[in-house]
């Protein structure tokens, strides 16, 4: 095939995506399995979804020539045969070897599509991964009356590295397993009213031809494969799990992949499209209060009938836009479920690493959130579930001696709260230690032991850079990085983090993330003859209070409102505006941030509006408390408040006082 006809670029392309979500597939086959270890045999359908997987891998790599993925998704494709076909009982060593095999698998394609020599290790996992298969081959052969040429292997089969004792242990102390269960199940049945006729002679008569290996491994496989035949025929009907048990497989949604640039592009359209209805409606709005005034005389009656046509055709516009922006936003929502299929292995692999017993439980993973924010949500919910494996869940003992079950629980929770999808991470752990933070966060020369902090601005100790109570570094934790680089991941996806903890008895991370970052409900409001913008996401409510009303507390203005102390910040004054106070009243728009309220003073409200959010040019540079700006309907340009930058820099710069704000 020519070039031309061939983009080999694309279709690597292609592979890279849809080998990511078959690996994410595969890992949750392998949790299912895991869960049928104690019954010996595995749920079939989830074992074909497996073997369906691997086999895909397979097709793909061999189609592009990566040859070393196309070798090891077949050898897995062989151990999970043996599975399929019910040749070798599901054991902790083989789910151990599969989960490996998938986690070379992942660095092999990696390699492939990047072009990058492969990981190191991956020759001695093949050779075990062709002596496990061997026992279990030969020991299926010898059951079936197989024997000599009559096997399915080659000669190269017979070359691999011989099977270590230890893993001949494992696996004859696996059937002893088996064996007993059946015999306990066969004891437990009723007796039949007849005696069952003998069987005409026992499978061990049946001399199976010898097949020699370097350990003499295979002869074992003789020994046991007498008796597994043995075992079947005392209680043939006792195997597998109970069908009760089985866990429901569900189809799998057809979808069409789109390059996200192109929804992108497709976006920006939309948003031009919202500009221009906004500015049809506002002169739609102008004509009318034209007609109205008394000095038109004679030119009304001329004007009246084009002024209704053009807000009739605003308002088809307005429905229009309305469903072509809906239309839009669907198209670029996904599940966030995209991002949770991740966690449960690792989760699982944390857990083993760090000696302990840890469940994870999901839901709202339909939750459908935009592919942008989808794409940046994962690192920060990864750093959150290590550091609940890590610092959250005690140890099985610690839990037994508080009365806890052996097993922690994280709860990873995803769901709609109006405009916003809210994400929950709940541990029954130990919660935080406030005192062992505060005395890190002295150690550490962050604070010193004079101050008197409340818990929630010990808590927000945490989020400091380098900061953490781990004693040594390990593999997990220890380093400093986590809960920083979490809270600014979140501020930068314009969405807020919140920590609520209870010692000895867990703790919650809280996220509120937008919908969409591209098109958003706004306040207008005014600030010495500027128009700016404040996402209605952040907006709790708006207020007019006097100038009495309005205190001063350590140096700074708040108010007291419903019997709490609100602070106030000047925009005005943040942003250098100039202006005169108003000595008579103060507009406030009372924003929330973390469980605690500011008031952002401005000098009026111009009412709410949907706004397309246009980011600053790199020529401008970061502004502290502004993300973005917007055109409005009158062709004029609104910055964007960034409620989360301005707040924090108002606090860092000792405009809000620490006593009455720490939520940032």
């Amino acid at each position: 095939m020519s070039d031309d006809l061939f983009d080999k670029a694309e279709f690597v392309a292609y592979f890279r995506d849809e080998t990511e979500e078959l690996l994410q597939q595969i890992d949750s086959d392998l949790l299912h399995l895991e869960e049928f270890i104690d019954h010996g045999n595995a749920d079939p359908e989830i074992v074909n979804s497996l073997f369906r997987a691997l086999h895909t891998i397979k097709g793909s790599s061999g189609m592009l020539g990566f040859s070393e993925v196309q070798a090891l998704a077949h050898k897995l494709e062989n151990l999970c045969d043996l599975l399929r076909k019910d040749r070798m009982p599901l054991s902790e060593g083989a789910l151990n070897i599969l989960f490996a095999g998938r986690d070379f698998l992942t660095e092999l394609i990696s390699n492939a599509v990047e072009g990058t020599d492969p990981p190191t290790g991956l020759k001695e996992y093949g050779e075990r991964l062709d002596s496990f298969v061997a026992v279990y081959e030969q020991t299926s052969s010898l059951i079936e009356g197989k024997a000599g040429e009559e096997t399915s292997f080659t000669e190269e089969a017979a070359e691999v590295t011989p099977v270590s004792a230890s893993e001949i242990e494992a696996f004859e102390a696996e059937v002893e397993r088996l064996l007993a269960e059946e015999r306990a199940k066969a004891a437990a049945a009723p007796a039949p009213a007849e005696p069952p006729p003998a069987p005409a002679a026992p499978a061990a008569a049946v001399e199976p031809q010898a097949v020699e290996t370097p350990n003499g491994s295979l002869s074992k496989a003789e020994g046991i494969a007498e008796r597994i035949v043995a075992a079947r025929e005392a209680a043939p009907a006792a195997q597998g799990a109970p069908a009760q048990e089985k866990q429901k497989r569900t189809s799998a949604h057809q979808t069409i992949r789109v390059d996200i640039e192109r929804l992108d592009m497709l976006l920006n359209l939309v948003g031009e499209l919202v500009i221009n209805r906004t500015r049809i409606s506002d002169i739609a709005n102008t004509l009318d209060r034209s007609i109205k005034d008394p000095d038109m005389d004679g030119a009304a009656d001329r004007i009246a009938p084009l002024a209704k046509d053009l807000a009739d055709s605003s308002a088809l516009l307005a429905r229009t836009t309305n469903e072509i922006q809906e239309s839009i936003m669907k198209v670029r929502m996904v599940p966030i479920g995209q991002v949770f299929d991740r966690f449960p292995r690792l989760v699982r692999d944390v857990a083993k690493a760090r000696g302990k017993e840890v469940q994870l439980k999901i839901s709202g993973a339909e939750t459908d959130l935009d592919k942008t924010i989808v794409d940046e949500v994962g690192e920060p919910l990864m750093h959150l579930l290590r550091n609940c494996v890590d610092h959250g869940i005690e140890d099985p003992n610690t839990r037994e001696r508080r009365g806890k079950q052996r097993f922690g629980t994280i709860s990873l929770n995803a769901y709609h709260e109006g405009n916003q999808i809210i994400v929950e991470v709940i541990d029954d752990g130990g919660g935080i230690d406030l005192q062992r933070v505060r005395d890190r966060g002295i150690k550490q020369g962050l604070i010193s032991e004079s101050d008197r902090l409340t818990d929630r601005e010990i808590i927000e100790l945490i989020f400091t850079p380098g900061f953490s109570t781990a004693e040594t570094i390990s593999d997990v934790s220890g380093r400093g990085v986590g809960m920083d680089v979490v809270k600014k991941n979140i501020q930068r996806l314009k969405g807020v983090f919140d920590v609520d903890s209870q010692e000895g008895a867990g703790t919650t991370f809280t996220m509120k993330l937008p919908l969409t970052l591209a098109i958003i409900q706004a306040l207008l409001v005014r600030v010495a003859n500027e128009l700016y913008a404040i996402p209605l996401d952040s907006v709790i409510e708006s207020q007019r209070v006097e100038m009495e009303d309005v205190r001063t507390v350590h140096g700074n203005e708040a108010i007291l409102l419903r019997g709490q102390v609100v602070p106030l910040v000047r925009v005005a004054e943040f942003f250098e505006l100039g202006g005169e106070r108003d000595p008579d009243k103060v507009m406030i728009v009372i924003v929330g941030l973390q469980g605690r309220q500011v008031g952002l003073v401005v000098d009026s409200f111009q009412g709410e509006q949907e706004i397309v959010i246009k980011p600053l040019s790199d020529v401008i540079g970061r502004i502290p408390g502004i993300s973005g700006a917007t055109i409005l309907g009158n062709g004029s340009i609104s910055l964007i408040i960034d409620v989360h930058s301005l707040v924090s820099e108002a606090y860092a710069g000792g405009k809000i006082a620490r006593a009455e704000f720490s939520g940032v």
